[in-house]
């Protein structure tokens, strides 16, 4: 049992990189190592379950609009500031008393909260499900497919990316657990986030 619980971590770690790498590679500074940090914190033993809940709109919504997100990323510094301020406030809050952070999200608070959800995914890359693995695969490409008639505008955004840029999306994507968690415990980045994207996504007309 314990071979098999090993190996079926190592194929969830294997396919997390191999994803990240994909649509990453040639755009961000990828460092490998806090990949595997952050996957250790995606599982059993790492982040609490609490930690760990994500509500499963904010799944949904990631996977859908991953490459207008992507887009964003690239192209816009005010953007990229956004996610690396949203990240660096998750690891100050990491190992800091369930009070203090509450009290530091409720200074947070702006505007409306989302409302509470039905279903929720707890997520646990300790574990591989190959339907997961190929439905999350699938998703993303078919997010990415909605970008393809800009394929000329994208590369003029990768070949003006300067070497500060792949490290600043770089720091925030290898750190995925912890913008994971901006998304679903910081609504002023999720909203920040939407309305970047809606903007965008209005002006490619995708849906």
């Amino acid at each position: 049992m314990e071979g098999t619980e090993v190996g079926a971590r190592t194929l969830a770690e294997d396919f997390s990189c191999a994803l990240i790498g994909e649509y990453f590679g040639n755009v961000a500074a990828i460092d490998e190592k806090t990949i595997r940090e952050n996957i250790a914190l995606g599982s059993e033993g790492g982040f609490p379950e609490e930690d760990r809940t994500v509500r499963a709109e904010t799944v949904d919504y990631l996977l859908r609009y991953f490459s207008v997100i992507y887009l964003g990323l690239l192209a816009n510094e005010d953007f990229r500031a956004a996610f690396g301020e949203a990240v660096n406030f998750e690891m100050e809050m990491n190992g800091k008393s369930r009070d203090y952070e509450h009290e530091m999200r409720r200074q947070q608070e702006q505007g409306e909260q989302p409302a509470p959800s039905e279903h929720s995914v707890i997520i646990d890359l300790g574990r591989f499900n190959l339907s997961v693995a190929k439905n999350i695969s699938g998703r993303i490409k078919a997010s990415m497919d909605m970008i393809a008639p800009f394929a000329e505008e994208f590369e003029s955004l990768v070949k003006e990316e300067t070497d500060e840029d792949a490290a600043k999306i770089g720091f925030c994507i290898c750190n995925f657990m912890y913008l994971i968690k901006a998304f679903e415990k910081n609504p002023a980045f999720y909203e920040q986030v939407r309305s970047v994207v809606k903007a965008v996504a209005d002006g490619l007309g995708i849906a």
